[in-house]
């Protein structure tokens, strides 16, 4: 183990065994804050935001079915391209205290992938089953990391994170023709290795990081409130896309040798 930028080494050997870290407060409430308001204006005006920024809604009969969060009108579930939205989120992502932990994750030499951000609307149920992030991530190797940064506090009733601690040691599983595993095959890794799935539990401004290969899900929200996270992902500049990513900023340098490729 090399010399850590930001980690201790028993974060960074967790990290290696499980396929995840949690890393709790690295965003202080009053940025946490600026984030949310930042996000909501997107919410509910999507109209106005930038060009390239796209948004995916939930079906308008879901309308009728849950409570309204007066700040997503538009029961909105997907922005996309988020650093297209202004400078704000084009710093987001530079944040040099997540790309350092990326980097004593992967290694010295990081680029950009891609930023998005997953809105879970009041009462709607899991989107997304077991997956792992790799099939529609490809590369010639799987050196990519996600940096999950809840804008509002999550658990296993309020759009928690479920991951599969270890899995990304299997490499890629099989999926169906929408990218989900089995259930019965995460069931049986369980037994097999004795590592149960790990529903999130955390503040806002709580940062996951999760390598792409890891089974994970989402949980429902069973509340009345929007629960919003940013998804940034970032790879090594050795591992060459075969996915095809056309997403903004897509191959951007962020550290050459552990040290900044630029400054803001």
């Amino acid at each position: 183990m090399g010399e850590l930028l930001a980690l201790t080494p028993e974060q960074k050997q967790f990290f290696d065994e499980n396929g995840y870290l949690i890393v709790e407060g690295l965003h202080a409430p009053d940025e946490i804050a600026a984030m949310r308001e930042e996000m909501n204006k997107l919410l509910r005006h999507p109209e106005a935001a930038r060009p390239g920024v796209r948004f995916s809604y939930e079906p308008k009969e879901e309308l009728d079915k849950h409570p309204i969060d007066p700040d997503n009108p538009h029961r909105i579930w997907m922005v996309f391209d988020l650093p297209l939205a202004g400078d704000f989120w084009f710093r987001q992502f530079c944040d040099p205290r997540v790309v350092d932990i990326v980097c004593d994750l992967l290694g010295p030499n990081i680029n950009f992938h891609n930023g998005k951000a997953r809105i879970k609307p009041p009462g709607t149920g899991a989107h997304l089953i077991w997956h792992q992030d790799w099939p529609y991530e490809r590369h010639t190797e799987p050196d990519l990391v996600a940096a999950l940064t809840y804008l509002d506090d999550v658990d296993e009733h309020a759009a928690g994170t479920r991951v599969v601690p270890g899995t990304h040691k299997q490499g890629e599983w099989p999926h169906d023709d929408k990218n989900a595993i089995d259930p019965v095959r995460v069931e049986e890794f369980v037994q097999r290795s004795g590592k149960p799935p790990v529903t999130l539990k955390a503040k806002a401004g709580t940062v996951l990081f999760i390598h792409v290969l890891v089974v994970h899900a989402a949980s429902p929200n069973t509340t009345t409130r929007n629960r919003s996270v940013i998804i940034n992902e970032y790879k090594t500049m050795e591992t060459l896309d075969r996915w095809g990513n056309k997403c903004a900023f897509a191959e951007l340098p962020l550290r050459r040798n552990g040290r900044p490729f630029f400054t803001l």
